[in-house]
Formats: C-alpha cells, sequence, structure tokens
C-alpha cells in the first residue's frame, strides 16, 4: 500500500434549517429531526506523506491538538479498517468554523478526515462503509460526509437526502466569548417543546423549491427547540438575536448554538446584515448555502 501525494480538502460547517427533539432515547441521547445545510465557511485539511510511520497531526488553533481531536479519531478508526499498516501522514487542519458554535466544525473536520484518508491511503472504501465508520464517532458526522441538504433522524446519523436548497447568501453571527455545551443544551430545554417544531413546512418548502415559504419558516416563531433552553450562555444569543431582530432580520440559531444564522436573495441585503451583526458586537460570517 502506497501513500497519495499531498492533499487539501475542504471541511464545510452546516447550520440547522430546523431542529425538533423528539424525545430521550435508551442510549442516553435524543431522538431528533433536523433539516440540516451545508454552508460554505469551511476548515481545511491538508495531507501530506512523511517518512514516520504513523499518523501526525497538527492544529493552527494550539487549544484542539491531541489524540482527541476528532480528526485523529478518524484517523484511528480508518487505519484499523485498513488492517492497521498504513503509510505516514501529517495531517495539518487549518480552523475557520468557529469553535463550539453549533456549527459542526468538529464533525465536519473528521468527515473530511474520512474522505481524505480513504484516497490518501488508496483504501477504495465505499461510500457506505465510511458512513458506518462516520456515525461511530459522532451523530453530525455522516451528513458532514454526505454535505448537500438532508433531514436528519435518530440522533442525527438516518439521513434523507434532499433536494438542494434554493440558494442564499448566509451570515452567521456568533456572540462573543459564548460557548454552549452541547450536552447542556440538550439537559436544558424545555420539555413542554418536546416535539416541537413540525418540520413538514420547511421540507415541504425545499422538496417544491419555494424561497418565499422556506424564509416564512424562518420568521417562525420557534425553528429550534434547543433555543428554550435556559442556561446561563444563552443570555448573550439571545441578546444579540434581540438587537438583530429590531434591525429588521430574522436570526434562527444554529444547533445548540450560539451561533444565529440569517438568509438573504441578495448579497446587498446580507452585507447590511453582516454590518449590523458586527456592530451588536458579534463575531460576523458571509458564506452562501452549498449543494453538496
Amino acid at each position: 500500500m502506497t501513500g497519495a501525494k499531498r492533499i487539501s480538502i475542504r471541511a464545510p460547517a452546516k447550520i440547522n434549517l430546523g431542529l425538533t427533539v423528539c424525545g430521550s432515547r435508551p442510549d442516553g441521547f435524543h431522538e431528533i429531526e433536523s433539516v440540516m445545510q451545508q454552508v460554505s465557511l469551511a476548515d481545511i485539511l491538508l495531507l501530506e506523506p512523511t517518512a514516520e510511520s504513523e499518523v501526525l497531526f497538527q492544529c493552527t488553533d494550539p487549544e484542539l491538538n491531541g489524540p482527541e481531536n476528532l480528526v485523529c479519531r478518524a484517523a484511528e478508526m480508518l487505519k484499523i479498517r485498513a488492517g492497521g499498516v498504513v503509510p505516514g501522514v501529517k495531517i495539518v487542519l487549518y480552523k475557520n468554523i468557529p469553535v463550539g458554535a453549533g456549527l459542526a466544525g468538529g464533525s465536519a473536520d473528521a468527515a473530511s478526515a474520512l474522505k481524505g484518508l480513504n484516497k490518501f491511503w488508496q483504501l477504495n472504501l465505499p461510500q457506505v462503509t465510511l458512513l458506518e465508520v462516520a456515525a461511530t464517532l459522532g451523530s453530525d458526522i455522516p451528513f458532514c460526509l454526505e454535505g448537500g441538504t438532508a433531514l436528519a433522524r435518530g440522533r442525527g446519523e438516518l439521513l434523507e437526502k434532499l433536494p438542494a436548497s434554493p440558494f442564499f447568501w448566509v451570515v452567521l453571527a456568533l456572540p462573543p466569548g459564548a460557548k454552549i455545551s452541547t450536552a447542556a443544551a440538550y439537559g436544558g430545554f424545555d420539555r413542554k417543546f418536546t416535539g416541537q417544531p413540525s418540520l413538514g413546512p420547511l421540507v415541504r418548502a425545499i422538496k417544491n423549491d419555494d424561497k418565499r415559504a422556506l424564509q416564512r419558516w424562518l420568521g417562525s416563531e420557534l425553528t429550534n427547540t434547543l433555543e428554550t433552553a435556559e442556561l446561563p450562555e444563552t443570555g448573550s444569543y439571545r441578546k444579540l438575536k434581540a438587537e438583530l431582530v429590531a434591525c429588521g432580520l430574522q436570526p434562527q440559531l444554529s444547533g445548540s448554538g450560539p451561533t444565529l444564522f440569517m438568509l438573504f436573495d441578495s448579497l446587498a441585503e446580507a452585507g447590511r446584515a453582516l454590518r449590523a451583526a458586527e456592530e451588536a458586537g458579534a463575531r460576523a460570517y458571509l458564506c452562501w448555502t452549498e449543494s453538496e
């Protein structure tokens, strides 16, 4: 088995256009339904040959270095699938997606590591095998492996591919210094909202390629069950959301937060929203929806 030459691979973030917590599961996780959408904001993984007969890992964010990084765990699981003997590789992760923001940055990195190493090590494993490995690593990783637009069920690993959503410019707004534990969000949401919202109107809007219906959905009072969580950390994004709403915008929470996202038809509208988010003290990113 020989290694490939240097490979560069993108690891795109995702947003949750809608997320419904349907109840608890015997395995300690929660049953969910979520429409997940890939966006263009992405980390970059660089894979290159090394004389060392091992996997070397380095991240531009020093806090993410170490064997517990999902990239390292993905590499180890793929190495086991390959029989334990693979060429040495150095993986450098260039972080652009903010950490702990509800954008699945770590999951995207792991998914791209699986795709990149499958090519680098010339394993030729089929997508179904990569999806099996992805599901054992984390709930969002199968979606990040598939990309595009999908309805996720179970823990998030059961995917129904949806047609590509209409194209939108996307503004992401992250309150400064805010991080919300996914486990805390799932533990702290208001149980009377279990099973809400219904994602039917959102799924129909995407299947019908209906931009107006999708935007009406995003103007709904509740698009994400986890927004009902009452945690000390939620105050930062609630304040930011109120300021953006006061500007006539429709920000919604992605995943467990604290990132808010907004969709726009025109670049000019997105630019105005970007400036409004920055003026409100947020770290703001301009990107767009991706079909794959």
